[in-house]
């Protein structure tokens, strides 16, 4: 019997927002008291930390969560994963981040819980192509009248990364689990080159998918493989975006949420505040492989939502204003699985270190 199919296992994937936690100038300041002006000294960086106030409230749902592995997205870089471990969390969990290829510093990263009996391998795909040029890129290809700059641009990669975690038993050769993670071109245009990015943001997407079909055909169709993280864009089966076509025509993975029976107006993730108003959008995901479709245990799968000072649901911001309030502009997707099946192996285990513990129950 698989160590996995002893746990019901909870998996979160969230995007924290800007989660920069940087403590150059920590000499043992009690992190429970300090004001936020000193609390901003703390860091050398030109990028400040996240709001104290903002990083405290993210601890609390990450308690109240009480997710196996995070999947995490907006993560200013190792050092600040491992300060928010360390002194937020209690240090409970095992802090696994590649840098990316993000200009703002935003990464992304996994955080896992130190009792569950596993190793891990940890592997980025940020030096892969893309097999991406923009219009005016391939004009001067074709041409061949680029200039110096253009002909070094064979092609883009990731705006972020696609990081992918191994998940082995222990002497286990082949992983018990595959976990990916991605954050997608955002609809920022500052060049004006790509409407609200869909182009980048389409080839990004299919450049995943092809990820995900080389690392099935390469474990034999049977290892579980998880594909999450913030997609930028609308990638439900019911209304997917052109750029998100792939997911349907080319796998077989469907989102956990629809899969456990959460009804779309539920699903979202996101508010979008304009000019015209808000609106609530689904772009976090956690798509589940075949294998694993019925594992996923319904009432413990939802989107968490964020209470007010009482304990209750709060209602979804109206203005950028109370936007601001919230510890993250987007909400934590939360699934749980009641154990996987999984192919016997043997052999050398992945690296990492892992320490045995029983099953536990798992509470919303």
């Amino acid at each position: 019997m698989s160590a996995l199919d002893r746990f019901r296992l909870r998996i979160a994937e969230f995007n924290v927002e800007n989660l920069f936690v940087l403590l150059d100038h920590y000499q043992g300041q009690d992190l429970e008291r300090i004001s936020e002006d000193q609390w901003q000294a703390l860091t050398i960086s030109t990028t400040g930390n996240k709001p104290l106030a903002h990083v405290r409230s993210l601890a609390g749902i990450f308690d109240e969560i009480d997710a196996d592995i995070y999947m995490l997205c907006e993560v200013g870089g190792r050092e600040s994963l491992e300060n928010f471990n360390k002194h937020f969390l209690g240090d409970r969990y095992k802090v696994h981040l590649i840098e990316g290829n993000s200009d703002r510093g935003i990464d992304l990263g996994y955080l896992a819980r130190k009792t569950l009996p596993f190793k891990y391998d940890l592997i980025s795909h940020k030096h892969r192509s893309i097999d991406f040029l923009y219009p005016h890129e391939r004009l001067t290809e074709e041409t061949g009248s680029a200039d110096r700059v253009s002909r070094r641009v064979a092609s883009h990669r990731f705006s972020r990364d696609v990081l992918e975690l191994r998940v082995f038993e222990d002497g286990a050769r082949t992983p018990a689990l595959v976990a990916m993670l991605a954050h997608l071109k955002s609809p920022l245009d500052k060049d004006r080159i790509d409407p609200c990015g869909r182009d980048r943001r389409r080839a990004e997407l299919e450049k995943l998918v092809k990820i995900y079909r080389e690392i099935d055909r390469d474990l034999g169709g049977r290892v579980p493989i998880l594909v999450a993280g913030d997609f930028n864009g609308s990638a439900a089966k019911e209304r997917t975006d052109a750029e998100f076509e792939a997911i349907y025509r080319d796998t077989e993975l469907l989102d956990a949420l629809a899969l456990a029976g959460v009804q779309e107006p539920e699903r979202y993730t996101f508010m979008q505040i304009g000019r015209g108003g808000s609106r609530n959008r689904q772009i976090d995901y956690v798509f589940v492989p075949p294998q694993l479709r019925g594992r996923v245990v319904r009432e413990e799968t939802f989107v968490y939502r964020y209470k007010d000072a009482w304990g209750f649901v709060a209602p979804p911001p109206r203005t950028l204003g109370e936007k601001k309030l919230l510890p993250s502009d987007h909400y934590p997707v939360v699934v749980t699985f009641d154990g996987l099946t999984l192919a016997a192996d043997d052999g050398p285990a992945g690296e990492g270190d892992a320490v045995k513990n029983g099953s536990r129950s798992i509470r919303r």
